[in-house]
C-alpha cells in the first residue's frame, strides 16, 4: 500500500521510532483519518518483525519474504 507522499519518510521514522514527539502527534492525527498511511505503516511493522525474527537465522527470510508477497503487500515504487 502506497502512503501519502507528505508522510513517508514519517512513517519510516515513526516504525523505528526516531520520529521526534511533535512529528509523531502530527503523523498520529494524520493515521487517525488515512488508511492509507496506516496500511502503510501495518507493512512496514511487518516486514520489521519478518526481518527481525531472521535476524541471527536468515535461512528462512526467503520463505517469508514469498509468503508476504503472496498476501498482496506492494513494494513502494515511487
Amino acid at each position: 500500500m502506497n502512503p501519502c507522499r507528505r508522510y513517508e519518510e514519517s512513517l519510516i521514522l515513526y516504525s523505528y521510532q526516531e520520529i521526534g514527539r511533535k512529528k509523531a502527534v502530527t503523523l498520529q492525527k494524520h493515521l487517525s483519518q488515512c488508511g492509507r498511511c496506516r496500511g502503510y505503516l501495518r507493512d512496514l511493522e511487518q516486514v520489521s518483525r519478518i526481518i527481525e525474527r531472521h535476524h541471527e537465522s536468515p535461512s528462512d527470510l526467503f520463505l517469508d519474504i514469498e509468503q508476504i508477497q503472496r498476501s498482496g503487500i506492494k513494494p513502494n515504487s515511487n
